[in-house]
């Protein structure tokens, strides 16, 4: 009997070693996943990310910021511009008259440069797009990489609009020519990269080309990706396309695509999947010259994105390509076969 009361003792007392055990593993567990969003953000800010295999091993599903979080919505009526000074010329446009906010000649010769010479750019191109709004007017437009609009102000014109700008003073122009143009209600500006991973990044720029603005992975910015001199701008938070899925007001879309080369890691699967899942895109407008630059896996990948959604590459003038991708003009369509011309 004495045994047997021992032995029952020894089961009692192991059972409660066990009890202790678990739950002391139960408060490591809990100490390291309230603190791993910290943990994570620190990893984020502290780590220089030398290439784009650096960053998609650091990032893999770190998804710790919701989409919602994420987007930095833009309201022009409580815009802060931060002593922006600017001038606004109104242009006209497929018979439109509208306001666009640009920089001086000095510091930005491309858009504001030829803006001031009286020559809106891309003109052909824009007119293209409001052309197949005005035939469907289902489609709404999604401009990554707005630079000061000229593609979303003609566009919100005529449908709803998604503008992604990263680079603050150009979205300071853009706000503010949405503003007097009195078409807030018509379009969404968001102040965020798009990439693949939701982080914070600091920006380069080339000192007399606003749009040339792009990602870097250092605290000040070396040189373009061509090697051109560069100014350092404000940190910026990217965010994934997925997440421009709960401010779209439609289930198709046009979308044009100029983020200097960083179009390999917009159209990933876990990034954008979800978006080409849930909203019909049948024509993605991009710029080439700079994304066939990237090693050959990362080319193919985004290439692979596409063609196994069933689209082909065609140049601006709706001529299927098919010679290697090195060869595509600076621009080029990714468009679903059965789509109609540009």
């Amino acid at each position: 009997m004495q045994v047997l009361c021992n032995s029952a003792m020894v089961i009692v007392r192991s059972k409660q070693c066990i009890i202790a055990l678990l739950t002391a593993s139960a408060l490591v567990f809990v100490y390291y996943t309230a603190n791993f969003s910290r943990l994570s953000v620190a990893t984020v800010k502290d780590t220089v990310l030398h290439t784009t295999e650096d960053r998609e091993q650091l990032f893999t599903n770190w998804t710790t910021i919701s989409a919602s979080e994420a987007n930095n919505v833009v309201l022009p009526a409580s815009f802060d511009y931060r002593n922006e000074t600017f001038d606004c010329k109104t242009v006209v446009l497929m018979d439109m008259k509208f306001p666009v906010c640009h920089y001086t000649a000095k510091t930005d010769d491309t858009v504001s440069g030829f803006l001031l010479r009286g020559i809106y750019f891309e003109a052909d191109e824009i007119k293209r797009f409001l052309r197949l709004f005005h035939l469907d007017r289902q489609l709404q437009m999604i401009d990554i990489g707005a630079n000061v609009g000229l593609y979303s102000l003609p566009a919100a014109r005529v449908t709803k609009v998604i503008a992604v700008e990263p680079n603050w003073h150009s979205m300071a122009r853009l706000v503010k020519a949405v503003d007097l143009g009195g078409i807030s209600s018509n379009i969404t500006l968001i102040h965020n990269a798009v990439s693949n991973v939701r982080a914070t990044f600091h920006m380069g720029v080339h000192p007399r080309n606003q749009g040339n603005a792009f990602l870097i992975n250092t605290a000040k910015c070396k040189a373009t990706p061509i090697n051109l001199p560069c100014n350092t701008l404000s940190p910026i938070r990217t965010i994934l396309l997925n997440d421009l899925l709960p401010l779209m007001r439609s289930k198709a879309a046009l979308m044009k695509v100029d983020v200097e080369g960083h179009e390999i890691n917009v159209f990933t699967n876990p990034s954008a999947g979800q978006f080409f899942d849930q909203v019909d895109i049948p024509l993605i407008f991009m710029e080439w010259n700079l994304c066939k630059r990237h090693p050959v896996h990362l080319v193919q990948r985004l290439l692979d994105f596409f063609y196994s959604r069933n689209y082909a590459v065609f140049e601006l003038n709706n001529f299927k390509l098919k010679k290697h991708y090195l060869s595509w003009p600076d621009n080029v369509l990714f468009k679903k076969l059965t789509y109609l011309r540009f």
